[in-house]
């Protein structure tokens, strides 16, 4: 089989489980201008507390995993939705024969491609066009992240859709 499809598989059961940890854990994000960068030079970011330093610092260019700026904390079910994807992919991979599971890693990557495609539409849906007179999702990105961090971090986001358009695109494994 092919190693990218095994690397992916590894990888995004891994995220998965992260995305999982910080849905458990949301209610201790919070947004701070500090980066976590500071956070582990002055010590305030040990092992224990690095996962959920890490997310809050995504948090910084989409609060919307804070029940705070997003009531409804819809953004959750597309990492949720990717943790059961990534359960799913590597299944097929161990379980399924070489020449029967291709079909059925196509299905899981087109969700998964349209998952993240979701995730992306309702972040620019947040940021751009729901305006309502007041944008709490946009006014924090501005408050909290440098434009480096805007595009490291949404550049990172992307590897969801970038190697599962390259792995559907794929004619076999």
């Amino acid at each position: 089989m092919n190693n990218l499809f095994w690397f992916w598989a590894i990888f995004n059961l891994f995220i998965g489980i992260w995305e999982v940890y910080a849905y458990t854990n949301r209610d201790k994000l919070t947004l701070s201008s500090e980066s976590i960068w500071d956070k582990i030079k002055n010590g305030s970011t040990t092992f224990g507390s690095f996962w959920l330093d890490a997310w809050t610092e995504y948090c910084k260019v989409d609060s919307r995993y804070m029940k705070t700026y997003s009531p409804l904390e819809y953004v959750w079910y597309f990492e949720l939705t990717n943790f059961v994807l990534s359960i799913f992919f590597i299944s097929v991979l161990f379980l399924m024969k070489k020449n029967n599971s291709y079909p059925y890693l196509k299905l899981i990557l087109l969700l998964s491609i349209i998952n993240c495609s979701l995730y992306f539409l309702t972040l620019i849906y947040e940021i751009f066009i729901n305006n309502n007179g007041n944008n709490i999702i946009k006014e924090n990105i501005k408050k909290y992240a440098s434009t480096w961090k805007i595009i490291v971090y949404y550049l990172i986001c992307s590897i969801w859709l970038i190697l599962p358009v390259m792995l559907y695109s794929k004619n076999r494994i």
